[in-house]
């Protein structure tokens, strides 16, 4: 990596933390509407970008033209990537459900309560059935979400993490640029979730630390849809399907919300989750997949 490169990355991410960390101060003072501060903090790292790009006289069309390419490979890919969350969840129900860390009966109960305070028509069986159902139809919902609004929030950040900084760093889904992003993506939340106890309410400054080991824990499967697609859309319908299904770890169990957010799906068992799906995912690339064309092209 060369010194310009370096030093434009070091600019895009004070930018990017300093422009979040403002949001932050922002929603943290005054009465800031939760779902709009969402959307422009997520929208901040494309902010930068644009000011990076500008502060280099880089073409801004021709960038962004790069990062959102549009094409048969890149479309397929982004209605694809959010079945590996599907089935990262499901490796984690795998693990969490014999420690405990996860009854899905839980989330049913949430559903069940928030039926009853706005419905008291209902009998308790009526109530329990519908409650079940719509749990159950969430799961199905959150599939269109990922493509829908969630990609679009998430596109904000991918344009930054996936498009600017991954080129910057030659836009190969390597160990060393899959940790580098990991890393600044992940402390980038860093301000949210000491000061507004965002994904951690009690661990704030632990939140810090495994939130930043989760965010490396899924970059390679971001980087490599990136890469792939020659395009960011893909890891945007990724990370919008992690919005959308990721936090079903956390909402379905009976532990202690500390405990849930150590051990939990944004704890020790999302990382090891993350981690193995990651490497199951290289794995099927990088060694399946070439001894299954060796063994085509070379017949005993």
């Amino acid at each position: 990596m060369n010194k310009d490169a370096i030093i434009k990355i070091l600019v895009f991410t004070v930018l990017s933390y300093t422009v979040a960390f403002i949001l932050d101060i922002a929603v943290a003072w005054f009465d800031f509407p939760v779902f709009l501060w969402g959307f422009m903090r997520m929208w901040s790292v494309t902010l930068s970008v644009l000011i990076c790009l500008r502060l280099y006289g880089e073409s801004i069309s021709r960038s962004l033209k790069e990062y959102l390419g549009l094409s048969k490979n890149a479309v397929l890919l982004y209605l694809l990537s959010p079945i590996l969350v599907y089935s990262a969840l499901g490796l984690y129900v795998a693990l969490a459900s014999p420690m405990g860390l996860f009854n899905f009966n839980e989330y049913i109960n949430i559903v069940a309560d928030a039926i009853r305070k706005t419905n008291t028509s209902l009998s308790e069986e009526q109530i329990v059935s519908l409650a079940t159902i719509t749990a159950y139809m969430q799961l199905i919902l959150a599939y269109p979400a990922a493509l829908t609004i969630n990609a679009l929030f998430a596109l904000g950040e991918e344009v930054g993490w996936r498009g600017y900084l991954y080129n910057l760093l030659g836009g190969n889904p390597s160990l060393k640029n899959t940790i580098i992003i990991g890393v600044l993506w992940g402390l980038w939340h860093a301000s949210a979730i000491i000061l507004l106890g965002h994904n951690y309410q009690v661990n704030r400054y632990l939140g810090v630390l495994l939130f930043t080991l989760l965010t490396t824990a899924f970059t390679y499967p971001h980087l490599l849809v990136t890469r792939v697609g020659k395009s960011v859309l893909p890891a945007a319908s990724l990370h919008g399907a992690i919005n959308a299904l990721w936090n079903l770890t956390m909402v379905a169990s009976s532990l202690p919300l500390r405990e849930r957010e150590v051990l939990g799906g944004l704890g020790a068992i999302g990382i090891a989750t993350w981690l193995a799906t990651s490497i199951a995912v290289y794995i099927l690339l990088h060694v399946i997949k070439p001894r299954e064309n060796q063994h085509v092209e070379n017949p005993v």
